[in-house]
């Protein structure tokens, strides 16, 4: 049985740790041959591997690009996720926090989008919120006090409440 195309993507992904720049991107490229450049998964690939060599300034226009063609699916969640991490390392936190909104509830990376959330939203300056959406994403993986942790995060910025 042969790989598709998704899976040698993901085996690219699994093996790409201590590869050098220079052999990721023959990589990649080959893997990309023959595909239009101008298909939500290539343009997410590109972008991702700018993202992964530190190369943010380089990600997010095909980051952008990927999502206004129609990029679906879990990999438009992972393309708003990583495009609002990059902005947020390139001094943007608003443009972080409005696409990291985007992700619904019942998203499968909604806890991942919130730890992202709560960076984005500190580094913005709006730390009783960041707290907020951290400890409130905490609050269901507690052993024992859980019920307590979501109660205390919805009333961080109610005076008095700390007292009760």
């Amino acid at each position: 049985m042969s790989e598709t195309w998704e899976q040698r993507v993901e085996a690219y992904w699994d093996t790409s740790a201590g590869k050098s720049a220079e052999q990721l991107r023959e990589e990649l490229g080959e893997l990309l041959q023959g595909r239009d450049p101008a298909d939500p998964r290539v343009l997410f690939e590109m972008a991702s591997l700018h993202d992964f060599l530190g190369e943010e300034e380089q990600a997010v226009l095909p980051y952008q690009q990927a999502l206004q063609a129609g990029l679906g699916g879990q990999k438009q969640e992972e393309a708003l996720i990583q495009l609002a991490s990059t902005l947020r390392n390139l001094g943007k936190p608003g443009q972080s926090v409005a696409l990291l909104e985007q992700i619904p509830s019942s998203s499968l990376l909604h806890a991942d989008a919130q730890g992202f959330l709560a960076l984005a939203l500190l580094d913005a300056g709006r730390s009783t919120e960041a707290l907020r959406i951290a400890i409130t994403a905490l609050a269901p993986h507690a052993r024992l006090y859980g019920r307590a942790l979501a109660a205390y995060a919805q009333d961080l910025d109610v005076p008095g409440a700390a007292q009760r």
